[in-house]
């Protein structure tokens, strides 16, 4: 018996061997939305050798499926399952990131602003925010806005949309919100902005097939999200121009369904400044709105109520070139940035 499981033991270890020289390296490792380590000398080998295992997922569920169901663990390299949602832990709260970009918001608003411009700012919660559980390390979200209301001037008005959200407004493999759950979010700002939201009916249409980015790194097998997106007359006529890129686009960029993130689909995904002008709204303001991903889907909503919205990241374009590609005079300006961003504000540039 010894010999025989000797034999087996080596021969799988053979067999290994010999199925990672014969199997061609993935290019691209899709679950987990990066590109394998590539060989640097001995440095980092393990990485390399890793990286390229034959049936490397597959490891990947086992262990996941193991430390989880058998060991008992809360979480798998942080991240776990509750009530069929995928949940990545954010703890501790990073009171210096916090500090940080409050500070980056202040210097915008005295550098760009003046009184010509109304000047709000809001959070948009992450999912962790409505997680019931006990049994796993949740950040302070309460010191988090206290904070970010304690550093933030009080020349500019905050408006709370935490109450308009729930866990069901959120994709359950994938970090952000989804678009069809966000008309509480845009009539929360209608009310405090005080621009008139029309009551518009849209036709969803969707993509089955939505791996968000916590399904990789969960390593299990959970079933896709459905992602959905808000159609009518309006977002297939109106077109977003981008700093980035030449020529005019859609609303909704439907080549993003077979990229590695199809969240991007949503006003050209992530990029420096993108702007979408309405000719249908005569006479109204424009909307700029400092912005994270979070921002994409919620500003489709938008689009009936402004004569313009642009959207400005700071992780792609640095404060000094804003003045060449966006006109502040008169305009609406809100600051909308997600508890995530606020704990890990590093991307974010402040000059």
């Amino acid at each position: 018996m010894k010999y025989v499981t000797c034999v087996l033991f080596l021969g799988f270890i053979i067999g290994m061997f010999v199925l990672n020289i014969v199997t061609p390296a993935d290019e691209f490792l899709v679950a987990e939305r990066r590109r394998p380590a590539q060989f640097n000398g001995s440095d980092n080998f393990d990485d390399y050798a890793v990286d390229r295992t034959v049936f490397r997922q597959e490891f990947r569920s086992l262990k996941a499926w193991f430390d989880l169901n058998v060991l008992r663990k809360s979480d798998n390299n942080g991240i776990f399952i509750h009530d069929g949602f995928v949940f990545k832990t954010e703890y501790p709260l990073n009171v210096t990131s916090v500090n940080r970009l409050c500070a980056i918001i202040n210097m915008l608003h005295d550098r760009f602003l003046d009184e010509s411009n109304r000047v709000w700012y809001s959070v948009a919660p992450d999912k962790n925010v409505f997680l019931d559980s006990t049994r796993h390390l949740i950040l302070d979200y309460d010191e988090m806005l206290r904070l970010i209301r304690e550093n933030i001037s009080d020349e500019i008005e905050y408006i709370d949309i935490f109450d308009t959200l729930n866990l069901q407004s959120y994709y359950r493999t994938d970090s952000h919100w989804r678009q069809e759950y966000l008309f509480p979010v845009a009539e929360r700002l209608s009310a405090v902005m005080g621009f008139e939201l029309p009551e518009i009916e849209y036709t969803h249409e969707s993509f089955d097939r939505f791996f968000g980015v916590y399904y990789g790194q969960s390593a299990l097998n959970v079933p896709p999200d459905e992602l959905v997106w808000l159609v009518n007359d309006t977002t297939r006529s109106l077109r977003v121009t981008n700093a980035e890129k030449p020529g005019r686009h859609p609303i909704y960029d439907l080549s993003q369904l077979e990229s590695v993130d199809p969240y991007n689909i949503y006003m050209q995904g992530p990029a420096a400044i993108v702007s979408v002008t309405n000719p249908a709204v005569s006479g109204g303001r424009d909307l700029v709105i400092f912005r994270d991903s979070f921002s994409s889907p919620l500003s489709v909503l938008l689009l009936e109520s402004y004569r313009s919205v642009t959207l400005v990241d700071l992780r792609y374009i640095s404060p000094g070139m804003l003045d060449n590609f966006v006109e502040f005079s008169g305009a609406d300006v809100l600051f909308l940035y997600s508890t995530g961003l606020f704990n890990n504000s590093e991307s974010v540039r402040g000059t």
